[in-house]
């Protein structure tokens, strides 16, 4: 039987054939059935097949324009920041980093939402500092003049303020945290990096994800 239709049966068996024992090992790791990792990784095999007949593996680069279409993300800073915390800075992204990849952007879980939105902001490894939230500010209000300098540098002391609790000058996880969970909607307090929940939807019915999609938990 074909797992997809628009793939011939060559492309199916071949399918099968590479990827088709990762499936359950996979699926012991993430929060998918095997269904739904045998789907998430169908579609990983499709962009390999760009790659080569022979390919086995999606590039970096295929993964930004994954990022970008799936999430409708546009802040290539923060795009790339994503993927490379997925694969590590390396030029292939493996079948379990993918997984992966859809895991964190289709959670629901919101200590894990915290942790990787602050690995994203947090690019030196050191804590998010005024250097990094003032560029971060810069994208929320564009421009030169006057007021528009003077807005970013209240919002930047602002968010000091509100985050920096033991006003050292940088923002650590604790620190962080301690306020996403009381305060949610601060999640992604220097820009955004989840898909919407209506993009987060479509996913789920693109990627057949049942599990995602209401009234279709099976």
């Amino acid at each position: 039987m074909k797992l997809d239709l628009t793939l011939n049966d060559r492309h199916n068996l071949r399918f099968q054939s590479v990827y088709g024992s990762l499936v359950p090992q996979i699926a012991r790791l993430v929060p998918f059935n095997e269904s739904e990792v045998t789907c998430i990784l169908m579609i990983y095999y499709k962009y390999s097949l760009q790659n080569g007949p022979t390919a086995r593996r999606i590039t970096s680069s295929q993964l930004v324009n994954i990022v970008i279409g799936f999430q409708q993300l546009y802040d290539m800073d923060v795009v790339h920041r994503i993927v490379t915390l997925i694969c590590g800075g390396r030029k292939q992204v493996t079948p379990m980093e993918f997984v992966n990849y859809i895991t964190i952007i289709m959670t629901r879980d919101m200590e894990q939402k915290m942790n990787f939105a602050f690995m994203v902001y947090d690019k030196n490894g050191l804590g998010i500092n005024r250097e990094l939230i003032s560029v971060a500010v810069e994208r929320f209000f564009p421009g030169d003049d006057d007021e528009v300098l003077e807005m970013r540098l209240d919002m930047v002391e602002f968010l000091l303020l509100k985050f920096d609790e033991d006003q050292d000058g940088v923002i650590t996880y604790e620190e962080y945290s301690k306020v996403v969970r009381h305060q949610p909607h601060l999640l992604e307090f220097l820009g955004p990096i989840f898909p919407s929940d209506e993009a987060r939807l479509v996913i789920a019915y693109c990627t057949a994800i049942y599990s995602h999609i209401p009234d279709m938990n099976i």
